[in-house]
C-alpha cells in the first residue's frame, strides 16, 4: 500500500510540473532590476497599470490589449484625459493619441487648437497678435512610442506615463500640466507589437535566456518590426500609404507640438542614444531647431548621469531623409529620437558580463520622457518665438523660398496625379492649377537641363514655395537635396577605406520623381492667374448600346479596371498602339471591353460601370470599330485578348519581408484580386499549374538546382516568372536561369552587348543615306556602329573598372531611365521614368533578351562629333548620356550602370521570365515603376505568353 500510495504522490507530482505553462518565464525583470519605475503619491482613485497587466510595469511586454484597455479605462477615471482615436491598423486595432493635461487645459483644447493654427500662419497673424498667443499657450509635447513592433520597451514606458501624468497627486506633476498638454501616441504600430508578444511565447523555453542572438529576442520571419504589409512606419510619414500614418500624420500637424519625440530600440549590445543628429541634416530645417536639440539633450544627459547609465548622442543618426518622424522639424517641431538598446522579457547578457533587464530599458524611456517633458517646460515660450520667426520666414519675399515653384505638368494619369494631391494636401500644402499657359525662364528640368525659354502648359498642377510649409516643400520637391562637402567628402573616404557609408537611408526622395510624374522648377514665385487645383471629373458613359467600352491606358487605373473585370469573368482586350475610335483618343495601354467577346455575359455594361465607379476612372462607350487612316480598328492584331492572372508570391525566409510585404500590398491596394504566398520551401512540391504569374521578391536565399528546373519547366509551360533585386541577381548568374547576365560575368563577350545596344539605339537614332540604300552598287564604306569607337577596353581592364566603379555604388539615388514606349510593358510610362537605385544588379541584356527600361536618356551634343566609349557601350556622334537625376550618385557608379538593363524580358518557351534590376514597389512610394511592374503582373499571362494554362 505505501508503495502504490508513493507512486501515486509521485505521478500527481508529474501531472503538476508537466502542468506549468512554458508561457510563464522562469525569471522576471523584477528580479534583475529592483528599482521602482513609478515613484510618487498616486490618486487610489486611478487604477495601477499592474492591475491591467498582471504583473508589474515593465517586468514583462504589455500586448496591445493590455495597453489599449488601459488607455479606456483611464479615459473613464480621469479629468486630465482625453482619448482620441486617430485610425485603425490594417488588423482593426485601435491607434490612440491620449491628451493629458489639467481639466481646464482639456475643456478648452479646440480653442488651444485654434490658437496654435494662428500662430502657424504669418499671413494672418500680427507680431502683437502673435505674441499674445505665444503668452497664452500652453506647451505642445507629442510623445510617441514603438513605431517597430519588436521594440517594445517605449510602448510599456508609455503607458506608465500616461498613469503617472494623470494619477500622480504631486506639485510639481500638476504644476506641469497647467502650463503643457501632453500628447502620447502610445503604441504606434500594434499590428508588429502584438506578432512580436505572440513570438515571446512562441519561444519561452524553462530557463532564462540572457543570449540576444536566440528566437526569443530575435523573432522569426517577417520579424515584428513592420506592420501587417511588412512596411517600415518610420518610412513613411510623408509616403502616407499606411493607415497608420494616414491617421498619424494630419493629427500631428494639426496640433504643431513643440517637440515630437519617437521611441526606438536599437542592437541589443549597444547603450542608449538620443539626438541631436549628426550631418548630413537637411538644409531645410531650421537651425534654432539643431539649438534645441542641444539642450534637451544636455538635460537628458544629466537624468542618466544621475543614475549612472551609459548613452551617447548622434554618432549614426542623421537627418538627411524626410521620411522619417522628424519630417515635423520642417514644420517648425524639433524632433527627438530615443534609441534603446533592445531587451526581450528576460534580459541580455552585455559584454561586461552583466545582465541588463527589460525593465531597465522601460525606465531608461520614461525617464528620458519626463526629463524632456521638464526641459520642454523651462524653455517652452522662447522655443514659440523661434517657432514664430520661422513661420514669418517661410512666406517673407526675403527667404531662400521666395522665389522658386514646382510645376507637374499635365497627364492623363489623373488617379497618380490624385494621388499625389492628397499627399501634399495632408501635409496643408497649398496646390493651385492654371487655366492659361505660364511663359517661364531658365526653367530646371528633372534630368538636369535649364530651358531658357519654357511654357508652362494649361492645366499644370503649381505649387508655389512661398507658403507657410516651405521648409517641407522643398524638402519633397526639389529635384537634389544639398549635401555639404564635408559630408561628400567623408562619405567618399569610407567608400574608398572599408566600403561602409554614413548615409542612413536613400539620399533622394524628390516625390514627383518617385511617382514617375514630369515636373519641372521655375526659378520665381508663379502666383498671377492661379486657381486652386481640384481634380478632373470622371466621365462614365456606358451605353449599353455601344460595342466598345473603354478606359484609357496612361491611367494606373486602368491596370485595376482590366484586373477586376477579368477576376469576374469578362473577356478583356488591351490596345497596344494609340487609336482613334469614335472620335474619342485613346493612348496605347488602354483597356477594351467588347460586347461580341462577352455574348453570354449579362449586365455587361452595368459591371463595366460599377467597376469603374470603385476605381474613380473614367469610361468611353465606342460605336465604331473602325480607326482612322493608319491608327488600329478593333478587329486588327492591336486589340490583343488578355488572359486572366493567377498569381503567386513566394515567400517566407530568405526573401526581403518588405518586398514581400509591398508587394502583397500593392497586389490588394492597386488591384484588389486574388493571390497567394506561398511559402518557398514548398516550390519543389507545389501544384504550380494553379498559377500562370509567380512573382519572386528580392531575397538571398539558396535556389537548388531542382528548384530552378521546376521553376523553368513551368515557364516552357507558359508561366511568367517576375523578379526583383537580388532575386533577379540569382537568375542572372552564370548558375541561373535565361540569357540575361550580370555585368561582372560578360567582360569576354563585351563586344556581343555593345552591338545589341548599338542596334537599339540605330533604330532611334539613325538618319537614312537614301542615296546608299537606292545606289546599284556595294558601298564599301557602310560603317557599322561597333567599329567607329576608340579606346576600347580588353576585358582585363573591363574587370579592373568594375572592380573600382562598384566600391561607390548609391545607397539611394534617382537615376534616368529611357523607355521602349513600343513595349507593353512600358504602357502608362512616359519616355524617361525616374528609377531609384541601390547596389542593385547590373543587368546585361543581348539580342536574346528585350531591355524595356535601360539606364541613362540620352540628348543632343554639338560637342560630341564621334562615337565615345562608357565601359562597354558605345555612344553615338552627337549624343551625351545623362543617367544622374537625384541623390548621390559617384561618377564611377554612373559609368557602371550606364546604358544597363534595369528592365529585361525573355521568352522561356511559351513562357516568358522579366527581371527588374531593383525593387519596383520601394515603400509603397515609386509609382512610376509600380505602373510597370502591374502591367507585368497583370498582363503578363496575355502578352507574354503563348498558351493559356489550365488549373
Amino acid at each position: 500500500m505505501n508503495k502504490l500510495n508513493n507512486f501515486l504522490t509521485f505521478l500527481i507530482l508529474s501531472l503538476n510540473l508537466s502542468a506549468d505553462p512554458l508561457t510563464k518565464p522562469t525569471s522576471f525583470s523584477k528580479d534583475l532590476y529592483k528599482t521602482q519605475i513609478l515613484e510618487g503619491n498616486y490618486s487610489d482613485r486611478i487604477q495601477h497599470p499592474d492591475d491591467f497587466l498582471g504583473f508589474g510595469l515593465g517586468e514583462r511586454v504589455a500586448n496591445p490589449f493590455q495597453i489599449s484597455q488601459a488607455v479606456r479605462a483611464y479615459q473613464k477615471q480621469s479629468d486630465r484625459i482625453k482619448v482620441i482615436e486617430y485610425g485603425r491598423t490594417h488588423e482593426d486595432r485601435p491607434l490612440f493619441a491620449v491628451f493629458i493635461s489639467s481639466p481646464s487645459n482639456i475643456d478648452k483644447l479646440s480653442e488651444i487648437e485654434q490658437d496654435i493654427s494662428k500662430l502657424a500662419d504669418a499671413r494672418n497673424t500680427t507680431d502683437s497678435e502673435a505674441k499674445e498667443l505665444i503668452e497664452s499657450l500652453p506647451a505642445i509635447a507629442w510623445m510617441a512610442y514603438s513605431i517597430h513592433g519588436n521594440e517594445t520597451s517605449g510602448a510599456d514606458a508609455a503607458l506608465g506615463i500616461i498613469y503617472h501624468l494623470i494619477a500622480s497627486e504631486d506639485a510639481e506633476v500638476i504644476d506641469l500640466l497647467e502650463n503643457m498638454i501632453v500628447i502620447v501616441d502610445p503604441m504606434m504600430n500594434p499590428d508588429g507589437r502584438d506578432r512580436f508578444a505572440k513570438s515571446l511565447e512562441l519561444y519561452r523555453g524553462t530557463a532564462p535566456n540572457y543570449d540576444d542572438q536566440s528566437l526569443l529576442h530575435t523573432g522569426d520571419w517577417p520579424y515584428s518590426r513592420t506592420n501587417h504589409y511588412f512596411f517600415d512606419l518610420n518610412r513613411d510619414w510623408f509616403y502616407l500609404t499606411q493607415p497608420e500614418t494616414q491617421g498619424r500624420v494630419p493629427l500631428i500637424n494639426k496640433w504643431r507640438p513643440q517637440i515630437l519625440v519617437d521611441g526606438h530600440e536599437m542592437g541589443a549590445q549597444d547603450t542608449f542614444m538620443t539626438g541631436p543628429p549628426r550631418e548630413p541634416i537637411n538644409s531645410n530645417i531650421d537651425r534654432d531647431l539643431i539649438k534645441w536639440g542641444n539642450v534637451f539633450a544636455q538635460d537628458q544627459a544629466e537624468a542618466f548621469d544621475e543614475r549612472n547609465w551609459r548613452f551617447y548622442t548622434g554618432e549614426w543618426h542623421e537627418d538627411l531623409y524626410p521620411g522619417y518622424s522628424f519630417y515635423v522639424q520642417f514644420r517648425g517641431s524639433l524632433g527627438i529620437l530615443y534609441e534603446q538598446s533592445r531587451m526581450a522579457e528576460d534580459g541580455v547578457r552585455r559584454p561586461e558580463g552583466t545582465v541588463q533587464s527589460y525593465k531597465e530599458s522601460v525606465h531608461h524611456q520614461y525617464v528620458s520622457t519626463l526629463a524632456n517633458l521638464e526641459t520642454l517646460s523651462k524653455h517652452s515660450k522662447a522655443m514659440y518665438k523661434d517657432f514664430w520667426d520661422g513661420r514669418k520666414y517661410n512666406i517673407s519675399e526675403d527667404s531662400e523660398y521666395a522665389d522658386q515653384s514646382f510645376v507637374i505638368l499635365p497627364t492623363k494619369n489623373h488617379s497618380r496625379l490624385k494621388t499625389l494631391a492628397e499627399k501634399l494636401k495632408a501635409q496643408d500644402i497649398e496646390i493651385y492649377t492654371n487655366e492659361r499657359a505660364i511663359r517661364a525662364r531658365n526653367v530646371l528640368q528633372q534630368t538636369g537641363d535649364v530651358e531658357a525659354n519654357y511654357v508652362i502648359p494649361a492645366g499644370s498642377m503649381i505649387i508655389p514655395n512661398l507658403q507657410p510649409e516651405a521648409p517641407l516643400i522643398a524638402a519633397i520637391l526639389e529635384f537634389d537635396a544639398d549635401i555639404i562637402e564635408s559630408v561628400l567628402a567623408e562619405e567618399r573616404l569610407r567608400s574608398l577605406k572599408d566600403g561602409s557609408s554614413i548615409m542612413y537611408d536613400t539620399t533622394a526622395f524628390n516625390l514627383t520623381m518617385m511617382y514617375g510624374l514630369e515636373a519641372v522648377t521655375v526659378p520665381s514665385n508663379l502666383e498671377v492667374g492661379l486657381k486652386e487645383w481640384s481634380p478632373q471629373n470622371i466621365s462614365i458613359k456606358t451605353n449599353p448600346e455601344a460595342i466598345i467600352w473603354a478606359v484609357d491606358g496612361v491611367d494606373d487605373n486602368s491596370v485595376a479596371f482590366a484586373a477586376r473585370l477579368m477576376e469576374k469573368g469578362v473577356e478583356v482586350r488591351i490596345i497596344d498602339k494609340e487609336a482613334l475610335l469614335s472620335k474619342q483618343s485613346l493612348s496605347r495601354g488602354s483597356i477594351a471591353v467588347l460586347a461580341m467577346d462577352n455574348p453570354e455575359y449579362e449586365d455587361l455594361s452595368e459591371t463595366v460601370n460599377s467597376i469603374a465607379s470603385d476605381l474613380d476612372i473614367s469610361v468611353l462607350s465606342i460605336e465604331s470599330g473602325f480607326g482612322a487612316e493608319e491608327l488600329p480598328d478593333w478587329g486588327g492584331r492591336h486589340f490583343r485578348l488578355l488572359e486572366r492572372p493567377q498569381i503567386a508570391i513566394l515567400s517566407q525566409s530568405g526573401f526581403s519581408s518588405y518586398d514581400v510585404g509591398v508587394s502583397w500590398w500593392s497586389l490588394d491596394h492597386h488591384l484588389g484580386i486574388r493571390h497567394s504566398q506561398i511559402d518557398a520551401s514548398l516550390v519543389n512540391y507545389a501544384d504550380l499549374r494553379r498559377y500562370n504569374t509567380i512573382i519572386l521578391p528580392s531575397g538571398y536565399r539558396d535556389m537548388g538546382e531542382y528548384e530552378k528546373k521546376v521553376l523553368s519547366d513551368w515557364m516552357e509551360q507558359g508561366g511568367t516568372l517576375i523578379a526583383h533585386a537580388a532575386s533577379s541577381s540569382a537568375l542572372a548568374s552564370e548558375q541561373g536561369i535565361g540569357s540575361v547576365k550580370l555585368l561582372q560575368n560578360t567582360f569576354e563577350e563585351s563586344e556581343k552587348y555593345n552591338i545589341s545596344l548599338q542596334r537599339e539605339l540605330s533604330a532611334l537614332y539613325e538618319e537614312l543615306d537614301i542615296e546608299s540604300v537606292n545606289s546599284n552598287k556595294v558601298d564599301l564604306d557602310t560603317a557599322y556602329p561597333w567599329e567607329q569607337s576608340e579606346g576600347k577596353y580588353p576585358p582585363s581592364q573591363l574587370e579592373y573598372r568594375d572592380n573600382w566603379q562598384s566600391i561607390f555604388m548609391p545607397s539611394g539615388a534617382f537615376v534616368s531611365g529611357r523607355t521602349d514606349q513600343e513595349h507593353w510593358l512600358t504602357f502608362g510610362t512616359n519616355s524617361t521614368l525616374p528609377l531609384l537605385y541601390g547596389s542593385n544588379p547590373v543587368l546585361m541584356s543581348d539580342d536574346s533578351s528585350e531591355a524595356p527600361i535601360r539606364v541613362g536618356v540620352f540628348s543632343d551634343s554639338a560637342k560630341a562629333n564621334t562615337y565615345s566609349t562608357i565601359n562597354w557601350s558605345d555612344i553615338p556622334p552627337g549624343k551625351e548620356l545623362n543617367v544622374r537625376m537625384s541623390g548621390l550618385l559617384w561618377p564611377e557608379a554612373a559609368q557602371r550602370i550606364a546604358n544597363s538593363a534595369y528592365l529585361t524580358r525573355e521568352r522561356i518557351g511559351k513562357g516568358q521570365l522579366i527581371l527588374f534590376s531593383g525593387m519596383p514597389n520601394f515603400r509603397g512610394a515609386t509609382l512610376g515603376t509600380n505602373r510597370v511592374w502591374l502591367n507585368a503582373v497583370v498582363y503578363g499571362a496575355g502578352l507574354g505568353t503563348e498558351p493559356r494554362i489550365n488549373p
